[in-house]
């Protein structure tokens, strides 16, 4: 057998694991050699090898033969399995098993409910003597064992019986550490979506078109119901009127809903300011809430602002704070410092409410 020095050096020595194969003993040994002298080998002098005069070298040089040669190689680990299998001492048994097992017996389960204690036994040294204990500890009447469960039913003036019985057992009487609350994380705060704003139906223009088309193939399969010719003055009319329907629709919507000419627009914000300029700084002319709607008749260029009105103010307004019911582009460009119209001249009437 190997002495010590041997058992731990062979593999050590060399840096390696024991499956380690012959090419990774070949680079340890050839690392080795250069940490220690500066000098590369070539493979000549790993299958001759050399006399070494240095110790660490001889060393390096005894475990790379060892673990080169398979037969020897095979004993040397043969060795080191029968090392490790040297007996402990019955000190070292004792101390072992204090690591892995508690002392005397431990409980898995405990809970308390409707005035009794319910436990469980999860591990004992001697399962008999545990119940034993707990029979001579605990009178009849404060204890009952449920033998399908493998649980002790105990009334609860039995504490100090039950703790120094169980290794773990938890007392009422001893305060817990509190639980700890994690923090509470305030979300992103809600913003409103657009309120719907119902618009005029704009399908006219085709219904009317419809009927002259189905009123034309009526007169062409159905000759005998033709009415009285219409003449070429009365067809025209007729097609200048629906050519200019976007113009007179406009119109009737302003006139008949009592709203502004442009858009219908809402808040995105509880409230917004009207500025006399369109920038961060001018002037506030009111602060409007989102409790109703408002007209937009006007917008720079880029469409970063746009003129709204109240019916009886009208000013600038951020877009981003304001929802446009419709296309932006159809409303006519404002500049700067541009006089903007009265609430007279833009319809004088209030805006709409929802």
């Amino acid at each position: 057998m190997v002495d010590n020095r041997s058992l731990e050096s062979y593999y050590h020595i060399l840096g390696v694991q024991p499956n380690a194969s012959q090419d990774v003993l070949d680079a340890a040994y050839r690392r080795q050699v250069r940490l220690h002298t500066g000098e590369y080998l070539d493979d000549s002098v790993l299958i001759a090898g050399s006399e070494q005069s240095d110790p660490f070298l001889a060393k390096v040089d005894e475990a790379y033969r060892l673990l080169s040669n398979p037969l020897k190689r095979w004993t040397h680990d043969e060795e080191l399995k029968e090392a490790q299998l040297v007996p402990l001492t019955e000190e070292a048994l004792e101390v072992a098993r204090k690591r892995i097992e508690p002392p005397d017996a431990w409980l898995s389960y405990q809970r308390q409910e409707h005035g009794w204690i319910y436990v469980r036994v999860g591990w004992a040294e001697d399962f008999t003597a545990i119940h034993d204990a707990v029979n001579s500890a605990i009178p009849e009447s404060g204890r009952a064992y449920n033998a399908r469960l493998n649980e002790w039913r105990i009334d609860p003036r039995y504490e100090a019986e039950l703790a120094a019985i169980f290794t773990n057992f938890e007392r009422a009487d001893v305060q817990r550490p509190p639980r700890l609350v994690g923090p509470t994380y305030q979300g992103p705060a809600a913003i409103p979506p657009p309120q719907h704003i119902p618009q005029a139906w704009r399908g006219w223009p085709f219904l009317i078109i419809g009927g002259l088309i189905l009123a034309i193939i009526g007169a062409v399969l159905f000759p005998a119901n033709r009415g009285v010719p219409v003449s070429a003055q009365v067809t025209a009319t007729a097609l200048a009127l629906i050519s200019s329907y976007e113009s007179l629709e406009s119109n009737f919507d302003t006139a008949a809903s009592g709203t502004l000419p442009g858009l219908t627009a809402a808040l995105l914000h509880p409230s917004v300011n009207l500025r006399e300029r369109p920038e961060a700084a001018g002037p506030v002319l009111k602060l409007l809430s989102n409790d109703r709607t408002y007209r937009v008749i006007g917008r720079l260029e880029d469409n970063s602002w746009y003129v709204a009105t109240t019916g009886d103010l009208t000013g600038w307004i951020a877009a981003w704070t304001i929802a446009v019911d419709g296309e932006p582009e159809s409303l006519p460009v404002l500049g700067e410092n541009e006089v903007l119209p009265g609430a007279s001249e833009a319809g004088g009437t209030d805006g709409v409410s929802e």
